[in-house]
């Protein structure tokens, strides 16, 4: 299982239309959403809502078998809700996934990983 973080700032003037596609998609959307996740191999997904100093940003955490995989079919995807959602992520954050079609290339995993930093509290390790 891999996961991703992907933050992104909100548009100015748009946190409402921001809190809206989210509603869709846990209300009207719900059954594309969920039928769209399940085909792209997606786990888990939450997205949040931050209010900065800078502005607002939404932090989506992805989680799935394989999230390149997942991203690429994401950005390349024909289907309505898939188009649908690339729209919303365009209008509300101003990012054309479309763009990014090379991610939707299949890359082979980095087969020499260096963790230089990790830290963990000592209470949180005890769990």
């Amino acid at each position: 299982m891999t996961g991703i973080v992907l933050t992104l700032p909100i548009v100015a003037g748009k946190v409402e239309a921001w809190r809206r596609f989210c509603q869709e998609m846990s209300d009207s959307r719900r059954q594309m959403y969920e039928d769209s996740r399940r085909r792209l191999g997606i786990t888990h997904e939450r997205l949040a809502l931050v209010e900065t100093a800078f502005g607002s940003v939404t932090v989506t955490t992805l989680e799935a078998q394989d999230v390149g995989q997942a991203l690429g079919q994401i950005i390349t995807s024909v289907l309505p809700f898939d188009c649908w959602y690339r729209e919303q992520v365009q209008e509300l954050h101003g990012v054309n996934l479309a763009a990014h079609e090379h991610f939707a290339q299949q890359v082979l995993p980095a087969q020499n990983q260096e963790l230089l930093f990790e830290w963990r509290h000592s209470a949180s390790a005890e769990r």
